[in-house]
């Protein structure tokens, strides 16, 4: 069985669990790069597509994938900030973006993206009662995690971001690079390694991080976080 067959049955597994609707904005373009213009052409995005394709077609009907392409939607591209192709958003109700992926959810990356949709659907979020606690001393917030497909520390920092994202109800916005497919996003802050997390482009984690050490920074004080 190849890789990619493996981490279909994975992503079947998981999605067949899913029993609450959810609906994720995916940004795509069929822009070449002769085409110009701000937003570079996306070299991808039918093979990422397909791979969001697996993920909705496993769910029992629960997820829905809204493509949205950059050219036929420019007022939704301008509203959201889309700089680049493909962009999965996670917007709430109010029409707050949560979560932005400019990766593809494969590899070890699957587990952090399914229990970010579980929790956006409604499952249990183990770091609400946390955030929300401490949401009045936490300043409108954006964490950047700098990842690759296959680093084994990653999901850890992934799935605690993206927990805290969606406790926040959008105070906290997070957004997961992978460094292999932006190469200019890693450079330009300087990420030699990952995990490699940056917070509101003023403070820099490298390596594994807990949630504690997140939080404190997200605070700018000294905090305990009880579970």
């Amino acid at each position: 069985m190849s890789e990619d067959d493996k981490y279909k049955v994975i992503i079947k597994r998981e999605m067949a669990k899913l029993t609450k609707p959810v609906r994720l904005k995916v940004f795509t373009s069929q822009r070449t790069e002769a085409d110009g213009g701000k937003i570079r052409a996306c070299m991808n995005c039918g093979q990422f597509m397909s791979l969001l394709r697996i993920y909705e077609e496993n769910s029992n009907g629960m997820l829905t994938i809204e493509e949205l392409s950059i050219d036929d939607n420019p007022e939704f591209a301008k509203r959201y900030d889309i700089q680049r192709v493909p962009t999965i958003l996670f917007v709430n109700d109010d029409g707050r973006e949560l979560i932005r992926y400019l990766a593809a959810p494969k590899g070890s990356e699957i587990q952090p993206f399914v229990q970010a949709l579980f929790t956006f659907a409604g499952a249990p979020n183990y770091y609400e009662a946390t955030i929300k606690q401490n949401l009045d001393r936490i300043e409108p917030s954006t964490i950047k995690v700098m990842i690759t497909e296959t680093c084994p520390y990653c999901p850890s920092v992934v799935s605690t971001v993206s927990q805290f994202a969606l406790a926040s109800g959008g105070k906290i916005r997070t957004i997961i690079v992978d460094i292999m497919a932006n190469p200019d996003i890693g450079q330009y802050y300087d990420a030699s390694g990952v995990p490699y997390t940056i917070i509101n482009d003023k403070k820099t984690i490298a390596g594994m991080v807990g949630p504690e050490v997140l939080l404190r920074a997200l605070i700018g004080g000294n905090i305990k976080v009880q579970y």
